[in-house]
């Protein structure tokens, strides 16, 4: 599983290396604990073999005999203390606690040498044991008798538990402080990051023309970097509106002789043409000076213009132009409907739009807005036209991109409107139309 949080996975890492961490330390610490245990409780065996032996002696008639030790446990039956002695093949003498039973230890041939064993006895409980071999009497008859000391291993194992389980609370506990520890640790950590966002809220807000202040040496060639790319995309702005600019002044030209043509048509009694070539010529100023405005500044904020204005004028004005059918145009929008466009930019929108649906609708278009539950509006825009395939949607979205080469038109217009609305932050989407053919829908959030 991916997460795109960068403090997630810094935390889910502590997690996993701390985990592992305090794993592996509850091994190692159980296993030094059980060892060492275990080597105190043979130190005490052999602490009671050595007095097993001081109190070993042989009776006149041969017989092995032991005094009886100081710890009474020998005496007290399966108390989980106990010795014997072993004379190969002759006799076994086994303390009181054994009641009467008797474990297997290995006869070392080598006297005097100490062994140490951990075997099952004939009930099946684990034992400890230790011994050694022992020879007595004098050099013509010796006799090796083996002593050993046991103890139930059951000791070493509940204690073992017990520590285990008192050191896994107090580690589940470390555990959480360290987790803790980390949390705090990467929060910190990350602060500049946090600071590096809001300076660059701050320049795209236009609060900061860069990014300024203390940063880490590890974020420092990141802040570099993007004051580079702001230096940069200040430069292209800049030469961007001066070809904005030299364009405008080279247009400016021909609408002053398209203007003076107008006047000539008057002149000759020809106003309506005359009227529509000014017409045109102040649409085409609009726009040049419009463009400008936005490569000087940007989009404007909290603007709110009625729909239903906009939308009839530009009904009624692409009624007028030419086409072999006449097309009914329905069109439902709610007087209290504000848009978050300029009038002038809602218009170019709409007119593309409107002018797009007049080339391919059979007979008729709809136009109807509406105001939606989650506080959004739209105006959708539907012809009864051929329509558009779900997969060459982008297409006509594109600059230039046109389906069908014998409608007349230069391809540019959906393309525009979508610059228009992204400008702006608004929603432009394509579907099928309830109509059959294409549906445009413009939705954006109110204010």
């Amino acid at each position: 599983m991916k997460t795109s949080s960068l403090a997630l996975r810094l935390i889910l890492l502590s997690c996993l290396s701390i985990s592992v961490a305090l794993i592996a330390t509850t091994f190692v610490l159980n296993t030094l604990f059980h060892d060492f245990f275990e080597e105190r409780i043979f130190a005490e065996l052999d602490r009671d073999l050595i007095q097993i032996t001081a109190n070993l002696s042989i009776e006149e008639d041969g017989r092995i005999f032991v005094e009886p030790l100081e710890n009474q446990r020998f005496s007290l039956p399966f108390s989980g203390l106990y010795w014997q002695a072993v004379e190969p093949e002759k006799q076994t003498v086994v303390s009181r606690s054994l009641w009467g039973g008797s474990y297997d230890f290995p006869v070392n041939p080598v006297a005097g040498q100490q062994t140490r064993i951990e075997v099952d006895s004939n009930q099946g409980v684990p034992l400890l044991i230790t011994g050694w071999t022992i020879l007595i009497g004098d050099d013509t008859q010796q006799r090796a008798i083996t002593l050993s000391v046991a103890t139930n291993e059951s000791e070493v194992i509940e204690a073992t538990a017990k520590f285990r389980s008192a050191f896994i609370l107090w580690l589940a506990l470390m555990f959480l402080g360290l987790i803790l520890a980390s949390w705090v640790q990467v929060r910190l950590g990350l602060v500049p990051l946090e600071t590096l966002r809001k300076k660059v809220e701050q320049v795209r807000s236009g609060a900061e023309s860069k990014l300024e202040g203390p940063f880490p040496s590890e974020v420092q060639p990141l802040a570099n970097e993007v004051n580079e790319l702001l230096t940069l995309h200040k430069t292209s702005l800049s030469d961007a509106r001066e070809r904005a600019s030299d364009l405008a002044h080279g247009l400016k030209t021909p609408l002053t002789v398209m203007q003076t043509i107008a006047r000539d048509l008057r002149k000759v009694n020809q106003a309506e043409q005359a009227d529509e070539i000014d017409t045109q010529v102040a649409s085409m100023r609009h726009y040049i000076e419009r463009e400008l405005a936005r490569v000087r500044t940007q989009v404007p904020s909290n603007v709110k213009t009625p729909a239903a204005p906009v939308v009839d004028k530009m009904v009624s004005t692409i009624r007028r132009f030419p086409r072999e059918e006449p097309l009914e145009w329905h069109v439902d929008i709610p007087d209290d409907l504000n848009t978050p466009f300029d009038a002038h930019d809602l218009s170019e929108m709409l007119g593309n739009i409107f002018d797009n649906a007049r080339k391919w609708a059979k007979s008729q278009v709809r136009i109807h807005g509406k105001t939606h539950p989650d506080g959004r509006a739209s105006i959708t825009i539907e012809d009864d036209g051929p329509g558009v395939p779900d997969d060459m949607l982008p297409t006509i979205l594109a600059r230039g991109e046109r389906l069908d080469a014998s409608v007349q038109g230069t391809g540019l217009g959906l393309a525009i409107c979508a610059d228009m609305a992204e400008s702006y932050g608004v929603e432009f989407t394509l579907s099928k139309s309830r109509l059959g053919g294409l549906s445009v829908t413009i939705m954006w959030q109110l204010i």
